[in-house]
């Protein structure tokens, strides 16, 4: 998957695999070094846009882990449905023993 629209495969120096000669390559040395120079500084930018954007995606993430949690906390934490039917359960007895209608006593 190609996250960002970032390229996934490797960069080409754009040398042919047959040339070894620096003089076949473009004829001048410093114009292929200004030609890597500016193929790093926009590798070095593609690097920092994909770092700010897995910040954000982190960010996220941990925003999503607190409402999660405190979703959690405001409803007493995950009940099981054994406990909701023993609470239930408890909760008609004591109504039913209020109103005398227990008959475990």
């Amino acid at each position: 998957m190609n996250v960002g629209g970032l390229p996934t495969g490797t960069v080409s120096s754009g040398r042919s695999e047959s040339s070894a000669s620096p003089d076949r390559d473009h004829g001048d040395p410093e114009t292929r070094i200004a030609e890597l120079e500016r193929e790093n500084e926009a590798l070095r930018a593609a690097v920092e846009k994909q770092r700010r954007e897995n910040e954000r995606i982190v960010e996220r993430y941990e925003r999503l882990l607190e409402r999660e949690r405190a979703d959690r906390d405001e409803t007493g934490g995950d009940v099981s449905p054994d406990a909701a039917a023993d609470e239930s359960s408890d909760a008609v007895g004591r109504v039913a023993r209020f109103l005398g209608l227990d008959s475990s006593d």
